[in-house]
């Protein structure tokens, strides 16, 4: 059997997601018993084909219970997600073509979620439509920044929580379908626009926070230069 490698009982130092946090020692557990024979690349397909069909059925079935089963392959998705990583580190299969694959994966997996989102609710609304926009230029300057950087940082409400939330969002719109929220001036909203809504006080705050972390990971290197 594969031993567990501390460096994959946790997440990467530039990975704060809050949810990550909690479920990599049980999944580095899990992932231990894959044979080496299963390359890292084969979870990411997995995983990236799971947020796929995730999507499909979301946009493509009429049945209520639909947003169960998305839910439900969202959450195969993000633990997929995770164990690639692992499974990774563990076997010693890092290469830089598989954090690519892995990163291009989550964001044609997200964009397929959100196109989903945006054709089974006929959203139209500027505000709403505009917050998904919103969080789509926050993965391009994540990307940017991990391009100038040479780390990708992940705040405590990273990529893992938000996949999580919008399992969570499914089980409560199958739940809650006739809920209804209106701020002041705005047009009466459901639960999917008013959540999406919070992408405009979340993302700047993303934002300001990959920023203290850049900063914080480029005075370390600077003192760590200066050590004789």
């Amino acid at each position: 059997m594969i031993q567990v490698k501390s460096s994959a009982v946790k997440p990467s130092a530039t990975n704060h997601d809050i949810t990550d946090q909690l479920v990599y020692p049980l999944l580095s557990r899990l992932v231990a018993r894959i044979p080496r024979s299963v390359h890292p690349n084969t979870l990411t397909l997995a995983a990236t084909g799971a947020g796929l069909v995730a999507a499909a059925v979301l946009a493509l079935s009429a049945q209520s219970y639909s947003l169960l089963i998305c839910a439900g392959l969202l959450v195969v998705w993000i633990l997929l997600d995770s164990c690639d990583g692992i499974h990774a580190r563990n076997t010693g299969q890092c290469s830089e073509f598989g954090g690519f694959l892995d990163h291009f994966g989550d964001a044609l997996g997200f964009f397929a979620l959100q196109a989903a989102i945006v054709y089974k609710f006929d959203l139209h609304e500027p505000l709403v439509f505009g917050a998904m926009l919103f969080r789509q230029a926050l993965g391009c300057w994540t990307y940017i920044i991990r391009i100038y950087s040479g780390h990708l940082f992940i705040t405590r409400l990273g990529w893992s929580f938000e996949i999580y939330m919008y399992a969570a969002l499914m089980v409560g719109l199958y739940c809650f379908p006739d809920f209804r929220l209106q701020f002041a001036a705005f047009p009466k909203l459901d639960l999917l626009g008013t959540v999406l809504l919070l992408y405009y006080v979340a993302v700047p705050f993303t934002l300001l926070e990959i920023g203290l972390m850049a900063l914080a990971s480029r005075r370390k290197a600077v003192l760590t230069e200066k050590r004789p």
